[in-house]
């Protein structure tokens, strides 16, 4: 029982702390509108996504994250818009994160298979828990079963804001994305506690075994390397993996974690190792992936039993659209 408590407490401390206002995703190249605004529009024409992540099921009430996308490629003028909504659970408190973004990218071709992109998000956050998941100090000192204390804490709305900006070509990319760059305050308690601008920077590269198709469009085998580092204040975070694709299976191995740098006591460097599965249904244009990641930090993968993460992509565009090479060099999860 007092395991089980050290768990939680390290959850709900972590929630003010390293990443815990931003959910986060193994497949993050499946939730391309949270990753970088700049990935807004880049695909055929119609795309929609939806993602689901159960964090550290084996700790009770632990994160939960749902997210839905849709976004679209308005190529007659360079453009893509999109939008997002995303739910994250997490705590004994039942603290609930929803957000409602709109997304709007801008590209501008720099060669005949290469682009440079940029993207803004506006996001309007909420946060709020439930008051009768907790006790206050008030209540032990009353004996009462109602909080005053509690009528303070309750939620939080603000409006967030981001950037971000992408390279693209066929065969690698590289991008950033700030979020919080108005630092709103994010304080359920009425203090002034404004969001630090936290910074991604992500690419990798694609080598293209064998295509087909005019233009070599369809891509029948390839292996593909990426990287994810994300950085807030002091803390830092990497993802680095590798996926092979081919026909209509696409698997990955991925590392979180950045044993190179020491942190103080307490915050471990290393997370998880997650193995990924994909498929696709050729010439539908429909992709499901499933991750597992297996914790490998001091919170032991018999006590969180891992995470669980599901991500679904469809897209929607002509036949002419189709036929176009795209400049999607990038893993689809």
């Amino acid at each position: 029982m007092f395991k089980k408590f050290i768990y939680i407490l390290i959850i709900f401390s972590s929630s003010f702390g390293l990443f815990a206002q931003d959910p986060q995703f193994t497949q993050f190249y499946a939730a391309p509108l949270y990753l970088n605004p700049a990935f807004t529009g880049l695909t055929y024409e119609h795309r929609f996504t939806a993602n689901y992540r159960n964090q550290w099921p084996g700790i009770k009430t632990a994160y939960t994250t749902y997210m839905a996308t849709y976004d679209y490629n308005v190529s007659n003028m360079n453009s893509g818009i999109g939008g997002f909504i995303l739910q994250d659970r997490a705590g004994t408190s039942n603290l609930v994160t929803t957000m409602g973004g709109l997304n709007y990218a801008y590209r501008v071709k720099v060669g005949k298979y290469s682009e440079c992109r940029g993207g803004v998000s506006l996001v309007m956050n909420q946060k709020k828990i439930d008051n009768t998941k907790l006790i206050f100090n008030d209540q032990f000192i009353t004996g009462s079963s109602i909080s005053q204390d509690a009528l303070a804490v309750d939620k939080v709305s603000y409006f967030d804001m981001g950037l971000g900006a992408l390279f693209n070509s066929t065969n690698y990319w590289i991008g950033f994305s700030g979020r919080h760059l108005n630092q709103p305050n994010a304080s359920m308690v009425g203090n002034i506690e404004p969001l630090p601008i936290s910074g991604s920077i992500h690419g990798g590269y694609r080598y293209i075994i064998t295509a087909r198709g005019s233009g070599k469009t369809k891509l029948e085998e390839f292996v593909s390397a990426s990287f994810n580092i994300r950085h807030e204040q002091k803390y830092d975070q990497l993802d680095i993996g590798a996926y092979y694709f081919k026909s209509f299976v696409n698997v990955g191995l991925w590392y979180r974690g950045l044993p190179i740098k020491k942190y103080k006591p307490g915050y471990p460097n290393r997370e998880s190792l997650a193995l990924l599965v994909g498929l696709e249904i050729p010439d539908k244009n429909f992709r499901v992936g499933y991750s597992y990641d297996a914790t490998i930090s001091n919170l032991k993968i018999n006590n969180t039993q891992g995470s669980h993460e599901v991500s679904i992509v469809y897209e929607i565009a002509s036949k002419r659209k189709r036929n176009k090479r795209a400049l999607v060099s990038c893993p689809k999860f």
